[in-house]
């Protein structure tokens, strides 16, 4: 009913699990007839310790010292992506955001196959209470931010080291997010939200210059992460005004991302996007 719905358990055997990692390989394509770039993605989540800084300021003098406040307990969110075959990158690209607790606002991001931009920037500029720091890594560039006003440490800044910029000409970067974007909001997700994937059908509906086609073929079962899921293979085609687009991919009803995916979007006279998904690992705790 929710896909990409990474808060809630999911079911399987009777039991409920949380995924806990997921480790996928992405092909995109950002322009007709342009190459295929490939990586790997990786990404997990869990309870950890760490030490939180913050800018301690002599308001006398105005020096700045760098202190460290001490451990604590947070909530861990790692992503990593290494190229395979990329456009710019040439080496990998890591980060990890801490908050004081894991709620459905800090999961929204989590089970998709890019990185957490919006989570990322909107945790460093939106004064997010709940965020206490995040870490970025690519080649020799770090860039670090913690908020020890999260932690309840309020008498000294927020300690900051490096450039937030340093994302910002990595060319690939923008094309993974880019190219996710567009699979992710014009997909067949939502289509098939009231549908029994187990059932072999097909759907056609649209109204004022949207037209949306899709079939649904049940295909045996999978093995992931130790555990057998029954699955089914989709196929759509869509129209929406000067956009079109086409994929397929291969779903179980229990999981909330696809096992694999791949599809087309193609904005008349602008946009010409490939994108291909495979999860080639995940991981489960039980709750």
């Amino acid at each position: 009913m929710n896909p990409w719905d990474a808060y809630n358990p999911i079911q399987i055997d009777g039991e409920q699990y949380l995924i806990t990692s997921i480790k996928y390989k992405l092909r995109i394509r950002t322009e007709e007839g342009g190459p295929i770039y490939e990586y790997e993605i990786e990404k997990s989540r869990g309870p950890t310790k760490i030490h939180v800084y913050g800018n301690k300021i002599d308001m006398e003098t105005g020096e700045q010292e760098k202190a460290d406040l001490g451990e604590f307990e947070v909530y861990e969110y790692y992503g990593k992506i290494t190229p395979i075959n990329a456009e710019d990158m040439n080496s990998t690209f890591e980060y990890r955001l801490w908050v004081t607790e894991r709620t459905s606002d800090t999961d929204t991001f989590f089970l998709f196959p890019s990185l957490d931009f919006l989570t990322l920037y909107a945790s460093l500029y939106s004064g997010a209470g709940n965020t206490v720091g995040v870490w970025m890594k690519y080649g020799d560039q770090v860039f670090e931010f913690y908020n020890p006003g999260a932690v309840g440490e309020m008498s000294v800044a927020p300690y900051q080291e490096g450039d937030i910029n340093m994302l910002s000409n990595i060319a690939d970067i923008e094309s993974i997010y880019m190219s996710w974007y567009g699979f992710y909001n014009f997909g067949f997700w939502t289509a098939l939200e009231d549908e029994n994937i187990y059932q072999e059908t097909t759907g056609s509906w649209g109204v004022m210059g949207y037209q949306y086609n899709y079939e649904v073929k049940p295909d045996g079962t999978m093995t992931l992460g130790g555990k057998n899921f029954k699955v089914s293979h989709v196929s759509w085609t869509y129209t929406l005004g000067s956009i079109t687009g086409q994929g397929e991919a291969v779903l179980a009803a229990n999981l909330p991302v696809p096992i694999e995916a791949k599809g087309i979007f193609i904005e008349q006279g602008g946009a010409n996007v490939f994108t291909h998904v495979k999860i080639e690992g995940i991981g489960f705790e039980k709750v």
